[in-house]
């Protein structure tokens, strides 16, 4: 099978840091069942592993669910004591191919691209056949267009 790159526009992101190990998941819980309530759709969604008492974490939603995140945001980081950290407007770039399941040397190629373009991604989260990147907008098309050279 051949490698898809596909650009999806218009994504935030945000992201909470130093989260009390102790409150981890139910303030995770509370977050991610709200954003459903809303009916914000999550995507990418990343947690630091621990390494102390506490972590990150953080996950891309569609800008235009922005007001709705905002508001409920509101509600569970000010009973929290936590902060998010929001950036709009970016773009998620998904490298896909069923060769990644028993291949290997896709994220080296992946990788290799960001390094040779100076590009450090915003967020970075893999599944069983993709790749996901979310940059800042003013870097996708270059992006993708060296990931589909390196793909091709």
């Amino acid at each position: 099978m051949s490698t898809q790159i596909t650009v999806t526009q218009g994504i935030s992101i945000v992201t909470f840091n130093n989260v009390p190990a102790s409150c981890e998941n139910s303030f995770i819980n509370e977050v991610f069942e709200k954003s459903a309530d809303a009916g914000i759709n999550i995507d990418m969604i990343s947690q630091s592993p621990a390494t102390s008492d506490k972590i990150s974490f953080g996950f891309t939603f569609g800008d235009d669910d922005m007001m709705k995140l905002l508001t409920i945001m509101n509600h569970i980081s000010s009973r929290a004591g936590l902060m998010p950290m929001l950036n709009v407007g970016n773009v998620k770039l998904t490298v896909k191919s069923s060769d990644m399941i028993t291949g290997t040397g896709f994220a080296s190629r992946v990788f290799r691209v960001l390094r040779d373009m100076d590009c450090l991604p915003l967020l970075v989260t893999t599944g069983l056949d993709e790749i996901s990147l979310l940059v800042y907008e003013n870097e996708y098309s270059d992006l993708e267009k060296k990931l589909k050279d390196a793909f091709a």
